[in-house]
Parts: structure tokens; sequence; C-alpha cells
């Protein structure tokens, strides 16, 4: 087990405990360890056998230590499966709802048989939920909000934990299977979907008698629990939780042509199956086809497919068939943004705030290895009181440091602040302080129950803010944990031209706010962006992928994203009046 499922039983046990009604004390022990866990920048695995170094982390006492060798001993924890026999079904999704503790989630399935989401959606609707303890008319309707997003979201998972998963498993076949000559994820994870149905690997060997060793070897890894298929060339299986991983193994003359009919939409694949028939060939899973004597057709890379098809490249993200091809057809599609183009992260959190580390160590993980020139340190605003916002004073204080650190640090830091929203619109520090600063990034973090209309001005409002430089994670959302807010995006895109405000593209894989279809009418309105990692944790910088995966889906050129500009460019935009930075990006051609 990795430190992400053995930091979530600890929190699911917390969450049991709760609701059976155990010591506050020890909830909070199984919850802290759980955080300290997922703060871990190594694999607990590697320490698991040592209770002494188990005992260095801190809040681990004797019971956690205990819980921690279990897991990763035997993959099970006994008390885990004690407190669910002891609870009612559905307890543990239901707390999942922004609004239901475990208490309510108790009752709620004592009294009212409810076990799912689409049982509690059903409840809320005929007004039985309403009668419980603690639940008004208002809350209620919030919580079907979230309820209906979970229901939509299906057994698909988010990209974060998607991408993780398949990572997993690619290593692990890796290891196992060292004739492998290419193997790569292919899917709505390459085209770095938000939310993700299956698992889609493929796979080349230079020789064919190799396939059926790797298919075997795919079907008995750690993870599989049930083979829903496998031959020589192919194979499918589920994990426990019912999450599917497909794999095509095929020849390396083939992989270019498996890899783009794997990775594609179902429409934009489609599209491209008839073009490779006007061109004399068959576009399947197991590659290019030539028509006339069913060889594989020897293509190179996905760039030598698409240009034998008259087409553009199009960038795995972009295959939805949402007109890519067309413009690809006539050659003018343009260079979107990708990693290399970024220089720095304007939104980034540490332990004076809500971040797990110091300052120092996250600007040391920032400047490690990936080409940012800049870093700007934006701790949360005092509104933000569970993320321990800072006061005034603090923020001064704080300023020093970033200022201080800059001069010693390899890459220049910039002095922000996350700064809330609040749920009337005014912003949580005077127009004095928020001068002094180098960057204001703002947020909601409250009030996220307000209607369309109240919610679209309260964003409006803060972009008027001469001091407002860019506006983020907009709609607020947490994937398979909380909807979006309720506003209109549309209308907040234009203000955020019409101010000369910048609008964050999101990078955690948590969030991916904006989403993708989002930016592509932000592009079609001329907003500029900034993508950032949001990163409390020196890992998480690793999340700009995401970020930039979500931009290139909605059609973002370098030029529209100011953390592409280098330090004395992203300054000098900074230093213009807002009303005059969006004309500074144009001229950047």
């Amino acid at each position: 087990m990795d430190n992400n499922s053995i930091s979530q039983v600890l929190a699911d046990v917390a969450v049991l405990m709760q609701a059976k009604g155990e010591n506050v004390f020890k909830v909070r022990a199984h919850s802290k360890a759980s955080d300290q866990i997922k703060s871990l920048s190594y694999p607990i695995t590697d320490i698991a056998e040592d209770a002494d170094k188990l005992g260095e982390i801190p809040g681990f006492g004797a019971g956690i230590i205990e819980i921690v060798q279990e897991l990763t001993r035997t993959g099970r924890l006994g008390l885990f499966e004690e407190l669910s026999e002891e609870l009612p079904d559905g307890v543990l999704e239901l707390v999942q709802i922004p609004g239901i503790g475990p208490k309510i989630a108790v009752t709620a399935a004592n009294d009212l048989g409810i076990s799912t989401y689409e049982q509690l959606a059903a409840s809320i609707e005929s007004g039985d939920f309403q009668s419980l303890p603690r639940i008004s008319k208002k809350g209620a309707v919030q919580i079907l909000r979230h309820v209906n997003a979970r229901v939509e979201q299906g057994k698909r998972i988010g990209i974060g934990p998607a991408t993780q998963a398949a990572s997993d498993v690619i290593a692990e076949l890796k290891e196992r299977c060292p004739q492998i000559a290419k193997i790569e994820v292919a899917g709505s994870v390459r085209r770095s979907a938000e939310l993700i149905g299956n698992i889609n690997i493929v796979c080349a060997v230079s020789d064919a008698s190799d396939s059926p060793a790797i298919t075997d070897a795919f079907t008995t890894l750690s993870n599989v629990h049930e083979v829903q298929s496998h031959d020589d060339r192919a194979a499918v299986f589920t994990d426990s939780k019912g999450f599917s991983f497909l794999i095509t193994v095929v020849g390396e003359n083939a992989f270019a042509g498996a890899l783009v009919y794997a990775t594609g939409s179902v429409a934009h694949g489609k599209q491209l199956e008839k073009l490779a028939i006007e061109h004399g060939s068959e576009l399947t899973s197991f590659g290019l086809i030539d028509a006339g004597d069913g060889s594989v057709v020897d293509v190179q890379s996905e760039e030598d497919l698409y240009s034998r098809l008259g087409l553009d490249f199009v960038p795995p993200e972009m295959r939805e068939n949402s007109g890519e091809l067309e413009i690809a057809a006539k050659h003018e599609l343009p260079k979107m943004v990708t990693l290399d183009d970024i220089r720095g992260d304007l939104h980034s959190h540490t332990n004076w705030s809500d971040g797990r580390y110091p300052m120092e160590d996250m600007v040391a993980a920032a400047a490690n290895g990936r080409g940012f020139e800049y870093l700007a340190v934006t701790d949360h605003s005092p509104s933000a009181t569970v993320a321990n916002g800072l006061k005034p004073d603090m923020l001064l204080a704080h300023n020093t440091a970033v200022r201080e650190l800059s001069e010693s640090s390899p890459i220049r830091l910039l002095t922000g602040t996350e700064m809330d929203i609040k749920p009337d619109g005014s912003l949580d520090y005077s127009d004095e302080l928020l001068a002094d600063l180098d960057i204001v990034i703002a947020s909601i973090h409250s009030g996220m129950d307000q209607d369309s209309a109240t919610m679209t001005q309260r964003v409006i409002d803060a972009m008027a803010s001469p001091h407002v430089d860019v506006i983020c994670h907009l709609t607020a959302r947490l994937l398979g944990k909380r909807a979006p807010v309720e506003m209109d995006v549309e209308a907040v895109l234009e203000a955020a031209v019409r101010t000369g405000t910048v609008m964050e593209i999101n990078a955690s894989p948590d969030r991916v706010d904006l989403r993708a279809d989002h930016v592509r009418r932000a592009v079609d309105l001329g907003v500029i962006f900034a993508i950032n990692t949001d990163s409390h944790r020196t890992w998480q910088f690793d999340n700009m992928r995401f970020g930039v995966n979500t931009a290139i889906r909605g059609g973002v050129e370098p030029k529209r994203v100011i953390n592409t500009l280098h330090y004395a460019e992203l300054m000098a935009f900074l230093a213009l009046p807002k009303s005059e930075r969006y004309a500074f990006n144009e001229s950047r051609g």
C-alpha cells in the first residue's frame, strides 16, 4: 500500500470512530496520523518494519504504529473491518458530502435506510431527509447540489489518482517484464480528462512471441481482483473497487498507430478511421494497417501518422473531436503551451498558513530541476481561519521573510497573498497592505451557498480592485468532494478582460479549475491565464503538468499565460495599471 491508501484507511477509521461516538482524542489521533502520512516526502513502507523510525513521526504512538505495520504487511486492517461491521452501510460514502458529518450519516442510514448517493438524492427530493435533526431546507438544497455531482461522476475517479494508478501498474509491469520495448498510458488519462473511467495501456515488444508473457503478467499484477478477458495480445482486469485496467500489446512498428487509436475520444477516433480509409489504410487498436495486404504500416511516431493522414499533429490532450481535426486539416493548429514554457509558479503556501513545509523547503523544491525562475509565496489572508490566515502584522513579517530569502535563493521570490473574497465582495486586506505586495491572487473560500447572481457579482467586485491581479480556482470545486459554486462564468470571464484581471488554471488534480471547457471559452474571449499548482507540500509542484494539460485541452498558446514570461517581463507586466496589461500581453505576438 502507498502513502495515500494508508492515509485514507486512517482517515476512514477516524470517521467511523466519530460515528460510533468514540473518545474525541482517539478520533483526533487517527485523523492527525492520516495527515502526517499524506505529508511524508518518502514512502512510509520504506520504514514500516522499524517501529523506532515510525515513532519519530509526530503523533505516532504504539497504536498508530501497529496499524501502519498491519496495513503494510497484510493490506488490511482488522480495526477498520470491525468498525465497518458495527456501523450501517454507506456511512463512509455519505460523509464525503459537504454538510453531512458522521453523526448525520449514521442517523440517515439507520432511520431512512440511506446508503448510496442515489438514495440520498431521492430522500432530499422527497423531503424525508429534511426531517432529520439539524437539517434545514436551505442546507438540504446545498447537500443535493453536491450529491448530484457525485451521482454524475459515477464510478469514475479523478485525474490525479487515475494517473497514479496508471503509473503504478506500468512500473510493476516493467519490473516484471524486461522484454517491454515501449509502454504508455492512453485513453482519457493521456488526454488529461478530469474524470477517468478506466486505465488504457498500450505496450510494444520487439518480438511478437513475447506478447503472451506480457498479458499473463498483466493479469497477475498486485492490484488484480478479477480478470475480465485475456488472450495473447490484450487483457482486461478490475481492481477491488471495480475500476478497469486494459492493455494492448503490439509490435514496435505498430506502437504509434495503436497509441493514436487508444488515446483519442471515440468521436476523434472515428474521424481518424475515416481519413485512414481515404488514404488506403485502416486505423485499429493494433496499429495502422495497409488496406491492400493487411500488413502493419511502419509508422515511426504519432506525428508521422497524423502527417500521413494530411493533418497537423494534434496534442493528445486536444483529441476530443471539438474542432481540432478541422483546424489540423487546414494546417492552422497553433503551438500550444507546454510544461517547458512555464517559468514560475504564482500560487504556493508554506507553514506560515496551511502549507505543511517551511518557506525554505518550498522554495528549494520549486527550484529543484523544474526550470523555474521565480515563485510567488502566497499564504492565506485572515478570513481563511481554518487555513491559519495571516493577520496584517503577520503579512508584513511574511513579506520581510520572503524578501530576505529571495536574496539567497536560486530563484526569485515574489511577495504575495491568496486573499479571500468575502461574501459581500469586499477584500481581506487594506489597499495600503495590498499595494506593498508583488502579486495578489484572490479566491472564494466561504459563503459557497450563495445564489448565482450574488456569487457572480461578488467575484466581479473583487476584480474591480486595482490590486487583485489573479482570480484563483474560480468555481471552488473539489473533484469528487465538492460541487462548483453557482456562478455565471461567462460574465466573470468577460469581466476579466474588461478589468485586466488574470484567470488562474489551478493545476491541483483535486481542483482542475478552470476546467477545460471554461478555458476554451476564455480563450475565445481573449482572457489571459496563470497556470499555478497551489502547492501546500513540496512535491505538489509536480502537479503543474495537470494545469498545462488542461490549458492544452482548452487551446491555450504560451503567449496567453503570464508565467511563461521571464522574471523581468513578469514584473513589468505586474507594474502596469490593470487597464494596460492586456494590451501589453498582446504585444508579445
